[in-house]
């Protein structure tokens, strides 16, 4: 019986961990988003629409937006 208890309170303790470090991965993985990848897809969409403004840059203006959609969602290209 006391063996069950142990492995019932370690169960619960390894559980709670593992929720704790899911939800500090979370909170990182936003603020390296907000931090780095939120402002190099402001700067790529303004540099993109620049390039588009001229005739002959427009097929780079169109893989800087791109590349900005990349930057806000990594994993948009693997979801089908």
């Amino acid at each position: 019986m006391i063996t069950l208890t142990l492995l019932a309170v370690f169960f619960i303790i390894f559980l709670i961990i593992g929720l704790s470090f899911h939800l500090v991965g979370g909170i990182l993985k936003l603020a390296f988003k907000l931090i780095f990848c939120l402002p190099c897809a402001i700067l790529c969409a303004v540099i993109g629409a620049v390039l588009c403004c001229t005739l002959i840059f427009i097929p780079l203006g169109i893989g800087c937006f791109k590349l900005v959609g990349f930057l806000l969602n990594p994993f948009k290209l693997c979801m089908v």
